[in-house]
């Protein structure tokens, strides 16, 4: 009779090591995720950095596609160029100033050297360099900002790269300002609003919902990025093209604004496997028409504007092949 409560114990040991031992194998079995270095919550790259893993996941058969894509978030583009440098991610959102500063090792990426291993995989939507006023602060255009209090992006964002080289074309410096704030974009708009500041700046893709936030909840206003500072930026920077945010997007704005803009671009390294960069890119082409529905920003997007330009960086092979098999490029 005693012999039963031992049999019973050591049934559930075994069943216990058994199912125990079946874990420990599903762990070291299960593939290792591609990742994708997005962006804040409450920016663009957040979302949009989603949606391309989804239409990754949605596409999850041959071609290399056999591990899922997990978004995770960031600063921005230089902390994600940064990733990808350092193997910590598969692919990367960026600009593409900060791409071409990392390849060639200029600006923020002095100190480490060019990023030889760099690549392009696909261009997305074009950014415009924002300049968003309070309507009492007197700024309608970038030349105004001098002595007044801004809001900027964190470092480690693209935005703050751009402003550095816009500040350089002025001959402008952080100290020309009465108060430079880093702040992520939520952040930005309430300091706007709450009137801690008198205007932000930042890289965006539009129609933008913390535009839209701040100008029908506290009347922000858009300002031009013009004149011969950025004609003679836009000679000398070719990635660098002249923008405009269209009138009667944002309430209150009823004009076209003038500035400058780059585009994001998702990037990767020569480092990852071709098979996984060609299914990125195929799922996001072969989908077209489904995710340019993931988000506003990617609604105006069409086929020809989202082959990569290898004059900024080297194209991956494994998207060239893509590109190639479409007849995208020769």
């Amino acid at each position: 009779m005693r012999l039963k409560p031992m049999l019973r114990f050591g049934a559930a040991a075994l069943i216990a090591t058994t199912v125990a031992g079946c874990m420990a194998v599903s762990v070291v079995l299960a593939p290792t995720p591609v990742t994708l270095a997005s962006g804040v919550p409450g920016g663009i790259y957040h979302p949009v950095g989603n949606a391309l893993c989804r239409i990754f996941n949605l596409n999850l058969a041959g071609d290399g596609a056999t591990r899922p894509c997990v978004a995770v978030n960031s600063d921005g583009s230089v902390a994600n160029v940064r990733r990808l440098d350092s193997g910590e991610t598969t692919f990367a959102l960026s600009q593409t100033d900060v791409a071409y500063a990392a390849f060639h090792g200029v600006g923020p990426f002095v100190a480490t050297g060019p990023d030889r291993k760099l690549r392009l995989a696909i261009g997305l939507y074009p950014e415009a360099f924002t300049v968003l006023a309070r309507a009492d602060s007197g700024i309608v255009a970038f030349q105004d900002l001098r002595g007044k209090r801004v809001g900027i992006g964190k470092n480690g964002s693209g935005s703050s790269f751009t402003l550095d080289v816009v500040l350089g074309a002025y001959g402008w410096t952080m100290s020309d300002h009465e108060r430079m704030l880093e702040l992520g974009p939520a952040e930005q708009n309430q300091a706007l609003c709450g009137d801690r500041i008198d205007a932000i700046m930042f890289d965006a893709g539009h129609p933008n919902g913390l535009i839209q936030e701040a100008t029908t909840g506290c009347q922000a206003r858009l300002a031009r990025v013009a004149g011969p500072p950025i004609d003679r930026l836009l000679a000398t920077h070719p990635y660098y093209i002249a923008t405009v945010i269209p009138g009667g997007m944002y309430a209150g704005n009823p004009d076209d604004v003038t500035t400058i803009g780059t585009r994001a671009v998702l990037l990767t390294s020569i480092e990852q496997p071709d098979a996984v960069v060609y299914a990125m890119v195929k799922a996001v082409f072969d989908n077209f028409a489904d995710f340019r529905r993931l988000h506003p920003a990617l609604a105006s997007l069409a086929i020809k504007d989202m082959v990569p330009s290898a004059a900024v960086v080297p194209i991956h092979p494994g998207a060239l092949r893509y590109y190639r098999e479409a007849g995208l490029l020769p």
